[in-house]
């Protein structure tokens, strides 16, 4: 995994800087952790938010915005790989936490030779493989607790861009709140960018299902 801090760094900097409810925290996290529960985790992300103008002064306005958005990342980290594991897929393909994913290469002539310039973009999760140090995306996912219009547009562009160097590569959009335009919903998902809102009843299941059916395939044609 990519990312340096998790979760449980951040609530332990809200208990070194007294945070009342640090507790209440502590405890629907080890839930979320364990049952991988929605529920759980939605109140997680509740109480955060309606706590806000207390934890925002122990953490930083930054770093109160990554606290919340690293937790559900780190959520939709663990039902893929659990459901990586449950398709004994392991041998089939990784997955990425904080991925870069190499979109192009150019070349410009210095010193007398040609000299390479890769381009990166950056996804929060990636299902693939790993070769020469490059990872391979079969599957980005976008992890956004709101999802608005212009971080849609956003998610559809990158998903474009990596298609670019890798036209099968499928993309999803996850998020626990969903605000946009019935045209920009369509729109992302005929250029293939499946979009779930994990809060609202049976998505979470239909994401997994929907995984599985993948990884079952993957591993099918890794034979």
């Amino acid at each position: 995994m990519g990312r340096i801090k998790k979760t449980t760094d951040y609530l332990e900097e809200l208990k070194d800087k007294g945070y009342s409810r640090y507790n209440e925290l502590l405890i629907l996290y080890k839930e979320w952790k364990k049952k991988l529960d929605i529920k759980s985790l939605s109140d997680f992300l509740k109480i955060t938010w309606e706590e806000k103008g207390n934890i925002k002064p122990k953490l930083g306005e930054n770093t109160y915005n990554n606290f919340r958005g690293i937790a559900f990342e780190e959520f939709c980290f663990d039902i893929l790989k659990k459901a990586i594991k449950e398709s004994e897929a392991e041998k089939a393909v990784e997955l990425f936490w904080n991925a870069k994913i190499l979109t192009e290469e150019f070349y410009m002539f210095e010193n007398r030779g040609f000299k390479k310039y890769p381009k990166y973009k950056a996804v929060d999760l990636a299902i693939g493989k790993r070769e020469n140090n490059l990872i391979h995306p079969l599957i980005i996912i976008s992890c956004k607790i709101w999802q608005s219009t212009n971080w849609l547009d956003e998610d559809r562009a990158i998903l474009d861009n990596i298609r670019n160097r890798y036209p099968t590569a499928l993309g999803y959009s996850l998020c626990m709140s969903l605000s946009v335009p019935p045209v920009s919903l369509i729109s992302s998902q005929r250029t293939g960018l499946r979009v779930y809102n994990l809060s609202k009843e049976g998505k979470l299941n239909e994401f997994i299902n929907d995984i599985k059916e993948f990884l079952m395939e993957s591993k099918k044609n890794a034979h």
